[in-house]
């Protein structure tokens, strides 16, 4: 068994708005949610880690322990869910082991190269300290190329063209070392997903620059809010960011007319104002839908979130010549009540029974009933 490694400390969060401690995950969580960083940051709620949170700190302590003191992947699998207290619920070892051997296994084996993982640094600049970590830094001194590695767990890829983080860590980086390879790359790398989603960037001195200037403005724009008026930090414009956001029920009770968005009211007089709140509610959010149907309807689907409000219409099957439509059942050994009073739904589900055709024959089709839906 390899010897047991040290756990490395992190950095204490801090939570002043003026902190001169800053990092990329700090950074675009403002871009993101303004809000959500200031509950964070300025005021120092708890944020609980969440499974997706959990699951990328059991991973990367994993593949750190693969590289740097050369355990096997189940080696490092355990010890890394060890000191998490355990795996997320619903998630299994075996999904885990096979991203840390499709991880593992891409990271690129000659002699002439040079890797570093878990590279942990802290940059000095006039805005302040900028900590990161960086996965993976490849040196391949023979063809004069410097690759920064990013490990991602997530479902779903992303493109490196467009994401800000490996030309942050790489400015960063740079001035850190003071050079790098001629050939300067970033890489994405989702070990949950095919090889062939992983993907590149190439880290120009135009894409360097954008990266620094994206962080000056990003610091310049917190130290301009007030720390002391909630209101000065916007809520995200995307709400489907909202979803599994531990602050979510905050942002709804400053919108809720000063009652509990829990819904769970403290005495019989607010428990009144809840029930009377709902009712309102229900009756403005009925007419609000409704006129919003017919918006939709008269003009277009409209994109919100992750999804699409739609009106959706399928067509409705039916049968005139009822008789006919009993003799095929009774041929067919069918329901002869059901052949009485044809509904769509019983038409749709012999028609996929009915391998002769003989039943499509009878069959007219009509609009079915317009729906209004949201949709993913």
């Amino acid at each position: 068994m390899t010897a047991v490694p040290k756990k490395t400390e992190c950095a204490k969060t801090v939570t002043s708005v003026n902190s001169k401690y800053w990092s990329y995950s700090r950074l675009s969580m403002f871009r993101d949610c303004e809000r959500q960083f200031y509950y964070k940051y300025v005021l120092g709620l708890p944020y609980p880690s969440n499974h997706s949170i959990r699951v990328g700190k059991i991973f990367h302590r994993a593949i750190e322990l693969m590289i740097r003191e050369g355990y096997s992947s189940s080696e490092a699998l355990y010890f890394s869910i060890g000191e998490q207290e355990g795996l997320p619920e619903g998630e299994k070892t075996y999904y885990l082991l096979g991203m840390l051997n499709k991880a593992f296994d891409r990271i690129p084996r000659m002699d002439h190269l040079e890797i570093s993982s878990e590279l942990d640094l802290s940059i000095k600049t006039t805005k302040g300290v900028i900590k990161l970590i960086i996965d993976l830094v490849i040196d391949d001194p023979a063809n004069d190329v410097t690759y920064l590695w990013d490990f991602k767990t997530s479902w779903s890829s992303f493109s490196a063209e467009t994401h800000m983080q490996l030309p942050f860590y790489g400015w960063l980086y740079k001035q850190y070392r003071g050079y790098v390879g001629s050939t300067f790359k970033g890489k994405l790398v989702f070990p949950r997903l095919d090889m062939s989603e992983d993907n590149e960037v190439l880290l120009t001195d135009e894409k360097l620059e954008k990266a620094k200037l994206w962080l000056i403005q990003t610091i310049t724009l917190i130290e301009s809010k007030d720390p002391d008026n909630q209101e000065d930090w916007k809520m995200a414009k995307d709400r489907s960011k909202c979803d599994y956001c531990p602050y979510a029920a905050r942002c709804a009770g400053g919108l809720l007319a000063g009652l509990p968005s829990t819904g769970e009211p403290r005495n019989l007089q607010e428990a009144e104002k809840i029930g009377e709140y709902l009712l309102s509610q229900e009756l403005a959010l009925k007419n609000m839908k409704s006129g919003f149907k017919k918006w939709v309807e008269d003009n277009q689907s409209v994109n919100v979130g992750s999804g699409i409000w739609m009106i959706e219409q399928k067509s409705s099957a039916k049968c005139e010549d009822v008789d006919a439509l009993i003799d095929f059942a009774q041929r067919n050994g069918l329901d002869i009540k059901k052949a009485l009073n044809p509904k769509p739904a019983i038409l749709a589900e012999w028609l996929l029974e009915d391998e002769t055709g003989e039943l499509e024959q009878l069959i007219s089709y009509s609009n079915g009933r317009k729906s209004f839906k949201y949709v993913k």
